[in-house]
């Protein structure tokens, strides 16, 4: 059935058209990835179909979209994460996800004032009521909501003591992760995720693609991590120029589909194109013969040309492949880290760090969030102080750095005063360089205050590939780009013969370029010589053949247990066997003494009623046999 049906949608902002025509489906239990370079009008298209499903706003609301039709399966809950919301002061992250509870809370509530009513009640009514609720309780998972909080609190990476820190306290990522985490405990029939990927790590980001490939709702998602959307869609969404086309597969089938269209519509192009030129050619021909029959025939020819339709030639999205200048490395070492170690108060980030990258090496760091991938890039290039060993560059190391969150110290400039002031380069050379980095036409005029994330990460790398380099320090160098820039980057990176230093979560950009895996946990480095990918595999070997120790050990232990040790546990059985006896002998015990104490009661009371007192003394005396009885066994 139709979840989700979106009609030929358009959307203007003043006289700018930033919708065309959208139009596709999403049917029960699918999950369709949305995907388009930024600014194509995803976020926008989101919002309309969230606020919808979410019953902030109605179909067919003009303030929503300028024509076409939107529309929501009936009575579907929608789940959405592009909004985190206000929680009062104290809330924990615990009380935060379980608020993702909220639906089966009523539904118990109401079991629970079912029971209280059928237990003075006799109504068919409520009997029921309380079937078909407890039914749907147990369906929806309402027995097991401790054991799912835990699987995605752990799965998130929220367990131990985060679920005890106060929810506004916690920083973006961190807030973003139990955000996601509340989402999907709410079982929505529909979920809408926006960037879910960001500030997850790649085991994170792998338990939820394994999560989502299970779930029973419809999932659509915007992403521009190639990973996941391969690991999780199963059809492609992509809006450019304002128009949606669909691709029936994941990403990787997206980006082959994609180029075999584009082939096919340019040779459809060529062929209407000749045909035409060929036509023309042949009226001109005829003209020139300036015969009566041949002018006919010109103009029937001309009259053919003009009914003949020729399709727009297709484009490709201009993609420039900036080149880096490298600077000539000849030494042994581009750079020396020894024995250093990072402490914010009493808490030690970085330990004894203890590494050498020679040259051509492209290093990854790799950990999960917190681990300290961040601070240890920050004392290489000297933001951060080392507490303990030292960092030293090759002599020949010409090294740039490029950080997360990028800023610049005049946000009022624009993109190409920006090169001209603090490169002093000439307005040409700054259009021409800035060209390279995607920079084109009305772009460089843009004010930096305006630029996304991903344009300002591209904006400083053209600023920093001025000078010659054999050494890139990168620091989650993807986030915030969409998949053309992602693309364009690593282009612009795979000619790149100097030292690359990188933290990132992308796994399709770490297997790219990781020669070398270094392993941080708990701010611990481990050094893997090899690719990310067998470095993966080595990892799950390890794993493996841990458990099988630990399993052998087990095992070991089971069979070195002696006779003694036997016959000491079969010691302890039979005395809490007899502890048992003697409980429940003595529990025996005080109720017959009451009993007697009772009848004794009685007996005095109808002493003069020979008919109450017979069954009275009879009672009383089988009672003090049965207690003589429990006595001896409790003397013994």
């Amino acid at each position: 059935m139709i979840e989700i049906s979106v009609s030929h949608v358009q959307k203007f902002f003043g006289d700018f058209q930033l919708l065309r025509d959208v139009d596709f489906d999403l049917y029960s239990g699918e999950r369709v990835g949305l995907i388009g370079k930024n600014g194509a009008g995803k976020t926008t298209l989101f919002n309309i179909i969230a606020d919808i499903g979410t019953g902030k706003a109605r179909p067919g609301d003009p303030t929503l979209y300028d024509a076409g039709e939107i529309s929501i399966r009936s009575g579907r809950r929608v789940g959405l994460i592009d909004q985190i919301p206000v929680y009062p002061q104290g809330y924990t992250v615990d009380d935060v996800l379980r608020t993702g509870f909220a639906r089966l809370d009523r539904m118990k509530a109401e079991l629970e004032e079912l029971e209280q009513r059928m237990a003075t009640e006799q109504d068919p009514v409520l009997l029921k009521r309380y079937g078909e609720l407890s039914s749907r309780f147990e369906a929806e998972g309402g027995y097991e909501t401790e054991y799912t909080l835990e699987k995605v609190a752990n799965g998130l990476d929220l367990g131990g003591d985060i679920r005890r820190r106060d929810f506004n306290l916690l920083s973006g990522g961190e807030r973003s992760r139990a955000n996601l985490a509340r989402v999907i405990l709410e079982r929505s029939d529909i979920l809408l995720l926006d960037e879910p990927t960001n500030h997850l790590d790649i085991d994170a980001v792998e338990w939820l693609g394994e999560y989502l490939q299970s779930y029973k709702g419809t999932v659509f998602v915007i992403s521009h991590d190639r990973y996941f959307l391969d690991q999780v869609v199963t059809r492609i969404v992509e809006i450019e120029n304002g128009v949606s086309e669909e691709y029936g597969g994941n990403y990787s089938y997206y980006a082959v589909e994609k180029e075999r269209r584009y082939q096919e519509k340019l040779e459809r192009y060529q062929r209407e194109l000749a045909e035409k030129q060929k036509l023309e050619a042949l009226a001109r021909q005829y003209r020139n013969w300036a015969t009566p029959t041949m002018m006919t025939r010109a103009k029937e020819i001309e009259h053919r040309v003009e009914r003949l339709t020729v399709s727009d030639r297709p484009r490709r999205q201009k993609v420039i492949r900036a080149k880096i200048d490298e600077a000539a490395f000849f030494a042994d070492d581009a750079l020396s880290v020894r024995g250093v170690t990072k402490r914010f108060d009493s808490r030690t980030i970085v330990e004894k760090a203890d590494f050498r990258i020679g040259g051509g090496e492209h290093v990854a760091i790799y950990g999960p969030n917190g681990c300290g991938k961040t601070t240890l890039l920050r004392m290489i290039v000297g933001e951060y102080p080392c507490d303990d060993g030292s960092v030293r560059f090759g002599p020949q190391t010409k090294w740039v750095y490029l950080p997360q969150l990028v800023t610049f110290e005049n946000m009022d400039r624009n993109v190409v005063d920006t090169l001209i002031y603090e490169r002093g380069m000439t307005p040409q050379a700054a259009r021409d360089a800035l060209g390279q980095y995607l920079f084109i036409g009305e772009d460089v005029f843009k004010p930096l205050s305006a630029l996304s994330g991903g344009e300002r990460a591209r904006l400083r790398l053209c600023m920093l590939m001025q000078d010659d380099v054999n050494m890139l320090i990168l620091d989650e160098p993807t986030n915030h780009l969409d998949l053309a820039a992602r693309e364009w980057l690593e282009g612009m990176l795979e000619g790149f013969g100097g030292v690359i230093l990188f933290v990132s979560h992308d796994r399709y950009f770490v297997s790219r370029f990781a020669t070398r895996v270094l392993e941080m946990s708990d701010g611990k480095l481990r050094d893997y010589k090899c690719g990310f990918e067998e470095y993966r595999a080595r990892r799950r070997r390890e794993k493996e053949s841990a458990m099988a120790m630990a399993a052998r050990e087990q095992r070991a232990l089971r069979e070195e247990k002696t006779p003694k040790a036997e016959e000491a546990r079969e010691d302890g059985r039979e005395a809490r066997r007899k502890k048992r006896r003697r409980e429940s002998a003595e529990a025996k015990t005080h109720t017959l003494e009451q009993e007697i104490a009772a009848l004794d009661a009685q007996i005095e009371e109808n002493a003069s009623d020979y008919e109450k007192l017979a069954p009275l003394l009879a009672r009383k005396e089988e009672a003090e046999n049965e207690l003589l009885e429990l006595y001896e066994e409790l003397e013994e």
